[in-house]
């Protein structure tokens, strides 16, 4: 039986970056050639990153995208590789495309453009283009928004013959169906497939992935080998953990989670003469000897362990890949600031990061403490801006418009965006990006100001519930504790109740139902689609489930104002979610 050595460019894409990407997919061609690869399998539009989104409706993008493949093309003594690109198919307008049915529809594509293009994995040498596969069934859910860009291919399905292997070429969603292309292909003389995937994390996605491949080798009886991106790009994080099962669904091979890396297996496929033959380096060159090689298998991560990396990296990469050198933010002594705090430090350094304690009348000495136990611990510079004087001046002037003066909530909110005009003050002068802090427990139920504590550039934690964030931290202390560091986040900040600390005493418990109670109503209502009616059901306080559920829907106009942030749940607000501002549509008896 043929053993075919195949390297995955698990790498992290730019958008847009032709450049970088070329760079990026040539090292590690070469790095497949040092180790004697077969074949170099990269993801999913790994040549202009993902998703491109209206960039495929911009002029010359599509250009852009042919030069820079022809730039890997003109490459010589290194293994062919499948790059992940697109392709033009002709003029944009009326096409026929297969329904969910099987039969053929008429679908006319709205984008305006010279031409309809196809999302393509293309097989390239030194001899140029080999072949072209298309991706058949484009996702239109949650993030994906494919019907907008591509049009489905059609025609034969594409195999290429490498080593008395015959590869079959799909593209992410193609692999998911069950008696789909992944059936069709080793029909047609198939006995390995390899998939290029752009999969964004969530909480549980490895597990599905890997069940699903498992499922997919048993039906069509050959291994397949799941390359994916990794990388942070706007709100998605992708977080590589490529894969190879062989014919009874086990894990040959798998790549580390949440960084960039070439996973080279060799994989036992049945002989065929099936596909267009390409033939490799090693083939040509048979004085070179290959380098032994031992699959390697990496360790799962844990769930918590995930989330974390997700957002780090996350982070990371929107800082890094939009030009910010630094970052700010508001410590208040609380949890939510205490974690995205450390999770920058480990995105970018304690140099690159800054905090800010911004203390009231109503801040207490415990609060002002802990910020600055927590700048030291971390290392990072911090600076006191006390808001008691711009308090008073804004109290003062608003005096004749409001009588007596700002109260109860306005006063609270008129502190949280004095806080937020100094931060965005800050950033101005420096350049930094300002941090947010909110919680995604609180941008469910609107607990949150509007130009306050909702001002900045990046929300780290705004998919990420309030339960989460102190299961998070104390994920992150533990990490700490093992190395022999000190806990990043002190004691006293898990143990304190949770107040926004804009009136006397206050605690988040007096606006909010208990966060342990809250974030499952939320979990079912906002990521599991549960109407009221089937949370009462289930047995909830049908009181409660109704707040809550006018809570979620009556601070849709609040989400919309808010800045991007880190997806880690398998329906985040913005990308997943998309719920219309103006809303009378209520459920509930």
């Amino acid at each position: 039986m043929p053993v075919l050595r195949l390297a995955m460019a698990q790498m992290n894409a730019v958008v847009g970056g032709f450049t970088q990407n070329v760079e990026t997919l040539g090292r590690f061609r070469t790095q497949a050639g040092s180790l004697g690869a077969d074949l170099v399998l990269s993801p999913e539009l790994s040549l202009m990153g993902y998703p491109p989104e209206d960039l495929l409706l911009r002029e010359g993008f599509i250009a852009a995208s042919k030069a820079a493949l022809d730039e890997l093309c003109a490459a010589t003594n290194l293994p062919p590789m499948l790059v992940g690109t697109v392709v033009g198919e002709g003029t944009r307008g009326v096409v026929l495309a297969p329904s969910s049915d099987g039969r053929d529809v008429t679908r006319v594509l709205a984008s305006p453009g010279p031409e309809h293009i196809a999302d393509a994995l293309v097989a390239i040498s030194e001899q140029g283009v080999m072949a072209v596969a298309t991706k058949r069934l484009l996702p239109n859910y949650d993030v994906f928004d494919e019907l907008r860009y591509f049009h489905p291919g059609v025609g034969k399905h594409t195999i290429i013959n490498v080593e008395g292997v015959a590869v079959g070429l799909l593209i992410c969603e193609d692999v998911w169906t069950t008696r789909g292309p992944a059936a069709e292909l080793v029909d047609e003389g198939a006995t390995l497939i390899v998939v290029a995937n752009a999969s964004p994390f969530a909480r549980g996605r490895r597990e599905d992935r890997e069940t699903m491949l498992r499922e997919r080798a048993l039906e069509v009886g050959c291994p397949i080998a799941y390359v994916n991106l990794v990388g942070g790009q706007d709100e998605l994080v992708f977080d590589g953990q490529s894969v190879v099962v062989d014919e009874k669904g086990d894990v040959i091979a798998r790549a580390s989670a949440f960084s960039e890396e070439l996973l080279v297996a060799e994989i036992s496929a049945k002989a065929s003469s099936a596909g267009t033959v390409i033939d490799t380096l090693y083939a040509r060159d048979e004085s070179r000897s290959r380098p032994l090689h031992v699959n390697q298998v990496s360790e799962p991560l844990t769930d918590v362990e995930e989330i974390y990396e997700a957002l780090v990296m996350g982070t990371r990469d929107y800082l890094r890949k939009n030009g910010f050198k630094s970052a700010i933010l508001g410590l208040s002594g609380g949890i939510d600031s205490s974690l995205v705090a450390t999770i920058a430090v480990d995105a970018v350094g304690s140099r690159a990061v800054r905090g800010f304690t911004m203390p009231s009348r109503y801040s207490s000495d415990h609060s002002v403490a802990d910020a600055l136990e927590l700048a030291k611990r971390l290392d990072i510079e911090i600076t006191t801006l006390p808001i008691e004087v711009s308090h008073q001046a804004f109290s003062e002037i608003l005096a004749p418009v409001l009588e007596g003066g700002p109260q109860g909530i306005t006063d609270e909110n008129l502190q949280s965006r004095i806080r937020g005009v100094l931060l965005m003050a800050v950033s101005n002068a420096t350049g930094a990006i300002v941090l947010t802090t909110g919680n995604k427990s609180e941008m469910a139920t609107g607990y949150s100001t509007l130009y306050g504590d909702s001002a900045g550039g990046f929300a780290v934690i705004k998919d990420v519930p309030k339960t989460l964030v102190y299961e998070l931290c104390r994920y992150r202390n533990g990490v700490a504790l093992e190395v022999g560091d000190p806990e990043p986040i002190p004691l006293s900040v898990l143990e304190k109740a949770p107040s926004a600390e804009l009136r006397p005493d206050q605690r988040d418990d007096q606006s909010l139902p208990a966060y342990e109670h809250l974030d499952p109503l939320l979990e079912q209502y906002v990521e599991g689609d549960a109407t009221a009616e089937e949370m009462i059901a289930s047995g909830h306080d049908p009181e409660l489930v109704l707040r809550i559920a006018l809570l979620v829907d009556m601070s849709e106009y609040k989400r919309r104002q808010m800045p991007p942030g880190v997806r880690i749940s398998k329906k985040a607000f913005g990308r997943d979610r998309r719920m219309p501002i103006t809303n009378a549509f209520r459920t509930g008896p």
